[in-house]
């Protein structure tokens, strides 16, 4: 397929569509680039997932989010649906790239849909640091949210132990990843978002998921003129009523929105705010085709990629384009 030249903030961005095999094997990141990776994350039946590697210009590995794994004492290999994403993707495609180690894993809330995998990881690629926002829920967690809360807490801890091996980062950090990047944190405040809007909510979204997903961490990384935007979990209602008010509107447009809430919280006004060109959205097949993503981003002339649909969609910066290469067209 031809590129496409698309208008782009302060650039003309152009996005190769390539079609791949579903056997696609992904290549090592070409050096002076940035690779970001969205992985497809099996339906276990709970959860969305979120998972992605990245690679940058000067060959440091990053993760944000580590997509699913959620312990289960009954069945043999101790994750549920036989699933871990940090062992069956996230290894297997370091192991392909040639990485043996990661130099830092981002996790952007503790719900077991994001850090699954970095349970598994923890153990099995060394890790040089963690980051996330240092959240920490008011109030109690009922059911299986007190668990998953508990278990990252004890993750955290241990790289707490290790000097220099965490980080709680909030808006308005920088984080020095790469010196061809701007690594920004645009959400939460270090405050946190307290706002609850229970009017607003579903009986079937507690305070341990809303909050949580309201306090994930977003952020804004910028490779010469291409900014990619990770918008984390945060739901519509709280895009509207939170993220919205307090980001600056120039820091939210970009090139590149990995979607939040997995592209099922699209919000207009978060799209018309953003005008990326290009969007992923993580999300199981059977939720794939009926998100709003593709309606809401499409709206304002995004192309917009559903891992469910489109399998892993890998997105390569030169610092004046990015290519997306999803592995199903």
């Amino acid at each position: 397929m031809n590129p496409r030249t698309l208008a782009a903030p302060g650039l003309l961005l152009a996005l190769t569509l390539a079609a791949c095999a579903s056997g696609h094997a992904a290549a090592p990141a070409p050096a002076g680039r940035f690779t970001l990776t969205v992985l497809d994350i099996p339906d276990v039946q709970r959860g969305s997932g979120l998972a992605l590697v990245m690679q940058t210009p000067g060959g440091h590995t990053f993760l944000y989010d580590t997509g699913n794994g959620y312990p289960s004492p009954t069945n043999a290999t101790g994750w549920a649906a036989d699933h871990n994403s940090g062992r069956d993707l996230i290894a297997p495609l370091l192991r392909r790239r040639g990485v043996q180690e990661l130099d830092g894993v981002v996790i952007s809330h503790a719900h077991l849909d994001h850090f699954g995998g970095f349970v598994w990881l923890v153990d099995h690629v060394p890790i040089r640091k963690l980051f996330d926002p240092g959240y920490e829920m008011p109030g109690r967690a009922t059911g299986d949210y007190s668990g998953e809360l508990g278990l990252y807490t004890q993750l955290r801890e241990r790289f707490k132990q290790r000097p220099g091996a965490y980080a709680a980062v909030h808006a308005g950090d920088t984080l020095a990843w790469d010196d061809r990047l701007t690594v920004e944190v645009l959400a939460p405040p270090k405050e946190f978002f307290h706002e609850r809007h229970p009017e607003l909510r579903s009986p079937k979204d507690p305070p341990a998921h809303y909050l949580l997903n309201t306090n994930a961490l977003v952020l804004r990384i910028q490779h010469g003129q291409v900014i990619f935007l990770l918008g984390g979990d945060i739901e519509a209602e709280d895009q509207q009523l939170s993220l919205l008010p307090s980001v600056p509107a120039a820091k939210l447009k970009c090139d590149v929105l990995i979607a939040p809430g997995h592209g099922i919280h699209a919000l207009k006004e978060f799209a018309e705010a953003t005008r990326p060109k290009v969007v992923v959205a993580s999300v199981f097949p059977r939720y794939a085709k009926g998100i709003p993503a593709g309606k809401v981003y499409g709206a304002v002339g995004a192309k917009v990629y559903v891992t469910g649909i489109h399998g892993n969609v890998e997105l390569v910066s030169d610092g004046e384009q990015v290519t997306a290469k999803p592995q199903r067209e």
